[in-house]
């Protein structure tokens, strides 16, 4: 079986351009990229991504902004990122996306002080957001992180939070897990009960690079021999700087999948 690839976008405005190009390339998934403006996309916009999308088999996936507070211990400010979430499950609905990816946020001071009190709030938090996504057909996914403030970066982590959230998905970011420290195929054996999208890129194991597969210290081939093993196709998102670069990360992920 072939694995099911794909790739993220740069800016929302770019949404129908990037279609575009993963049509002209066969694409099977398009990842739309976190917000840092434009949040809120007009209605013949929406339109245009859905009819492209439909017409042209590309199942979508929709990635929500890296920096959203849910699991902060100020209840006004978890709250309104949870508010913003769901406004991002709902625009999921409306392009037609099935899986949204979300970030757990990052803990309220230094030294661990609060870091159980903001793993209790992410995971009140995520049950409210995965119940509206479970009513609109959507799958909420937390992607795991790979430096400190922020929760979630050991699997340890991330297992306890989605064993604690009915229903909630594990997008698992292998240049993340590596820049963390960790083997990125041993992390996918420990969550890949939870793995519902895998972002892929490659780095040198101390920062997150986002380069091009083969140009870190990943052992890309050890990591889809494992995918395979445990019948895991994909959505496999590129993430690859710079975009010019996802036609060859496509065709170097072939090759070590093969």
């Amino acid at each position: 079986m072939k694995p099911k690839i794909g790739f993220t976008g740069r800016m929302r405005e770019d949404i129908v351009k990037d279609l575009h190009f993963a049509i002209r390339h066969n694409f099977d998934f398009y990842e739309i990229p976190w917000a840092a403006k434009n949040f809120n996309l007009k209605d013949s916009f929406i339109k245009e991504i859905k009819k492209l999308s439909k017409r042209n088999n590309i199942s979508l996936n929709l990635h929500t902004t890296i920096s959203l507070p849910i699991c902060s211990v100020i209840p006004e400010v978890a709250r309104a990122a949870l508010n913003f979430a769901k406004k991002e499950v709902i625009l999921a609905k409306r392009v037609g996306a099935k899986i949204i990816t979300i970030h757990g946020g990052t803990e309220d001071a230094p030294r661990r002080i609060f870091k159980r009190v903001n793993l209790k709030v992410l995971v009140r938090n995520l049950k409210e957001l995965v119940a509206l996504g479970k009513k609109l057909g959507i799958r909420i996914g937390l992607e795991n992180s790979w430096r400190s403030p922020a929760l979630c970066i050991k699997a340890t982590d991330l297992l306890n939070v989605v064993n604690s959230v009915r229903d909630l998905g594990i997008v698992l970011d292998v240049g993340h897990a590596n820049a963390a420290g960790y083997n990125p195929s041993s992390y996918f054996k420990r969550v890949k009960n939870f793995v519902i999208n895998m972002h892929i890129h490659d780095n040198n194991g101390e920062y997150d690079q986002h380069n091009l597969i083969g140009k870190g210290n990943i052992n890309f081939q050890s990591l889809f021999r494992e995918c395979k093993k445990a019948n895991y196709y994909g959505p496999f998102i590129l993430e690859i700087s710079p975009q010019n670069n996802i036609l060859k990360g496509r065709k170097k992920l072939l090759k070590f999948w093969n």
